[in-house]
């Protein structure tokens, strides 16, 4: 621990984060120490507060250590695999631990530089990047100092065939001033390529790499080679899959530059097809875009994988079934659609319970925000197998569903408390849309089932609750079978219990007080750092100890929303942003340790991760528009707007602006501006079309300001007493047509 005290003596990070705990004191600490110092900043947390806490997240178990950026055209079958530092396309990726981790290409290459032919990017201090181009578009960009000169790469997969069908990763080298360099390229294929023309062939003459002029092709060493200067950059295109038609024409700046705009096109009419959440904080409006594709360039066709180009491109059905509402949730619905009916097909074998009952959920989640009662009926084959196992497995004795395994991970068979309250919100969710979409008889049979199925499982953990502990200790696995952990990371079980009791949480199943309890015991038990679900797998799995898994967060940060506690919901939200994801690409993984392993980083595990991606993007908007089951029969029927945002998101000449996003009532518009050198703030809301019982409407001011009063069009309304420290909140559930609410402000 002596190196990490040396280089992570985060006191003295700045100003942000002056008199911060260290990491060591942060890992020994039973509460989370940063979260609890950022909320009592001013203005609440931050990220600017968590950004300097630690080094970025950088490493990964293959022979590169550097994480690698998936690329691809949209939902394509074949992605690439380009090293981080800009160092590779495609290399071998032997796990340090197992081979088997990563998934291997039939072609790489590894770019050297300079005289002494290092690898580009091998020296940290002499690299800059990788960045994205606008911040979110998947042109990926680095630069090498190397011999006195500055060496810029650019990358990128086109989005138009052949190339998109093969992953072709585009790259180009370009110099500045009047130096040269020696570029030289080494490439990885199973037997001995040759050149033809602009092309790299293989023995059976398909193309591996198609070049522009000035390579030079050394058989016996696998080699190319050329001299760059100013003048004319190098260009060359690494086949993913190699193309069996090879016939292209001279690669050049023109075939690189169509190829280059097309590609940002296509991601930027993605990205339009969202819903509009135009922020006043740029890395939160860069993050969520580039999230949002990265999980579709994770995803192939219909089915959103858990990761790419690893041994996670496969699908669980509540994490994946997660980054699926998360799209679902941002407006790209006929994709979630489309997404949702491969999951409804999932098998894993101990975890059918579990399994059953997200299906239901998501099958629900996805009818409340696309009304599309078709999708419900025409897709009943695959949901309806999985009503019908809850409602026909419950035990006779118990009222409950038998034993499975306490998780996908843990064997050890129990009656789980996860699989039973989320086999009830299952069923009640599902008897809900059925209700509303005209079917009346197998929804009031569905849903008494799910009223005795729930009674029952109050009856049981009424039975298993550890009451001798403080707080009292929620256990996942009932009837006395887990035990309260005293430090939950201390165990493998403990872990577990932090990365499922967030499932617990969000099934409703709880009362408040054991509600809170529960979240009080990850509070105080070592279950969080910056917000986020602590884990220790104590098994030596690169990044996995003394760590954090971020994607089983979301439903703890859910339940905090739902209670309105706005500060600790944003704790965990700038901790992902800032020690969740890679500096400046976004990337996210299952497991990050929070201990580096050098200065400049710290490793995770397998990244890129579709339920990573899933906890920022719903935190997100859930931060600006919330809907919800008040009264607790499945209809959603009440809408927060603008419930959770930064209190700097509002600061004098800012606006937060949300167009048409989905809602379960139908789309929604808010455009806020903050004008509080002049003393006012004004909101632009286009409601809904489907009427709520409830519609409310937040405003957070920076720390020193308040309202003094607020109309709609000239008629006064006052802000609801409760909870004022949040911010002021205006119940506006009687305006059902475009309205502008004109908010007076004074400092305090």
């Amino acid at each position: 621990m002596v190196l990490l005290a040396t280089i992570l003596d985060v006191g003295a990070a700045g100003a942000e984060t002056a008199g911060s705990p260290t990491l060591e004191q942060a890992l020994a600490a039973k509460r989370d120490v940063w979260g609890e110092l950022a909320l009592h900043r001013p203005g609440g947390p931050s990220y600017a507060f968590f950004e300097k806490l630690l080094p970025p997240l950088r490493y990964v178990d293959c022979i590169s250590r550097q994480y690698p950026i998936v690329l691809s055209a949209p939902l394509a079958g074949h992605k690439a695999r380009l090293i981080s530092d800009g160092s590779a396309v495609n290399p071998s990726c032997g796990s340090v631990v197992t081979a088997s981790h990563w998934h291997a290409f039939p072609v790489g290459a590894t770019f050297h530089v300079g005289a002494k032919g290092e690898v580009y990017g091998s020296d940290p201090s002499r690299l800059s990047g990788p960045t994205y181009e606008s911040g979110y578009l998947p042109v990926v960009r680095t630069k090498y100092d190397c011999d006195g000169a500055t060496l810029a790469e650019e990358a990128f997969v086109p989005v138009e065939p052949p190339y998109s069908d093969h992953a072709a990763t585009f790259v180009r080298f370009s110099l500045a001033g009047e130096k040269t360099l020696e570029v030289r390229v080494t490439v990885e294929a199973k037997d001995t390529p040759a050149l033809r023309g602009p092309m790299l062939l293989d023995s059976a003459g398909r193309a591996l790499l198609w070049l522009s002029d000035r390579w030079r092709w050394d058989g016996r060493a696998k080699e190319l080679t050329a001299t760059l200067d100013s003048k004319t950059p190098l260009i060359l295109a690494v086949f993913s899959e190699p193309l069996a038609d090879p016939h292209l024409p001279g690669l050049d700046e023109a075939v690189y530059e169509d190829a280059r705009s097309g590609c940002t096109a296509e991601w930027q009419r993605w990205i339009d097809r969202c819903a509009t959440f135009d922020l006043p904080e740029q890395i939160v409006s860069r993050a969520w875009k580039s999230v949002v594709i990265g999980d579709l360039m994770i995803a192939v066709g219909d089915r959103m994988f858990y990761s790419a180009g690893n041994v996670y491109q496969d699908l669980w059905v509540s994490e994946n079934g997660d980054a699926v509402r998360s799209l679902l949730s941002l407006g790209l619905l006929d994709q979630a659609k489309r997404m949702t009916r491969p999951l409804l097909g999932v098998s894993q074998k101990g975890v059918d319970f579990h399994n059953a009952a997200f299906k239901l959920q998501l099958v629900a989640q996805v009818y409340w925000l696309t009304r599309d009662a078709d999708f419900v009926r025409n897709n009943r084959d695959l949901w309806q197998p999985a009503a019908d196992l809850i409602l026909n497995s419950r035990e006779k004795t118990t009222g409950l569903l038998p034993r499975e395994n306490y998780c996908g991970d843990i064997t050890t068979q129990v009656y789980s408390l996860n699989s039973e309250a989320n086999g009830w919100r299952g069923l009640r969710d599902i008897a809900a849309v059925l209700r509303d979409i005209g079917q009346p008889e197998p929804a009031a049979r569905i849903a008494g089932e799910a009223a005795g199925f729930r009674k029952a499982v109050i009856l049981a953990l009424d039975k298993s609750v550890a009451r001798d502990a403080r707080p009292d200790f929620i256990p996942v696995a009932l009837f006395g079978a887990e035990q309260p952990y005293d430090t939950l990371t201390a165990t493998v079980n403990g872990t577990y219990w932090c990365l499922m009791i967030p499932y617990v949480l969000q099934s409703g199943i709880l009362g408040e007080a054991q509600t809170q309890a529960a979240m009080r015991y990850l509070q105080t038990h070592g279950g969080l750092c910056m917000g986020m679900i602590r884990i220790h797998q104590h098994s030596g799995l690169f990044a996995n100890e003394n760590g954090v898994d971020d994607l089983y967060t979301l439903r703890y940060t859910q339940s905090l929303l739902q209670r309105d506690d706005v500060d600790r919901a944003l704790v965990g939200f700038y901790g992902k942003l800032a020690q969740g994801f890679t500096a400046d690409t976004f990337e996210g993984a299952e497991g990050t340790s929070l201990i580096p392993l050098d200065p400049r980083g710290r490793p995770m595990y397998l990244p890129p991760n579709a339920g990573s991606n899933a906890f920022f993007l719903q935190t997100l908007r859930e931060l600006l528009v919330q809907d919800y089951y008040v009264d607790g029969d499945g209809t959603p029927d009440s809408l927060r707007l603008l419930f959770a945002t930064p209190r700097a998101w509002l600061e004098d000449g800012k606006t937060i602006r949300i167009s048409n996003a989905p809602t379960a009532f139908g789309p929604v518009s808010v455009v806020a501006r903050s004008d509080l050198s002049h003393g006012q703030v004004t909101v632009e809301i286009t409601p809904p079309p489907r009427g709520t019982k409830s519609t409310r409407l937040r405003v957070r001011l920076p720390e020193g300001w308040g309202v003094a009063s607020a109309s709609i069009a000239d008629v006064p309304l006052n802000p609801e007493a409760a909870n004022p420290a949040v911010g002021a909140t205006f119940d506006v559930t009687s305006q059902h047509r475009p309205f502008t609410l004109n908010v007076r402000v004074e400092r305090k």
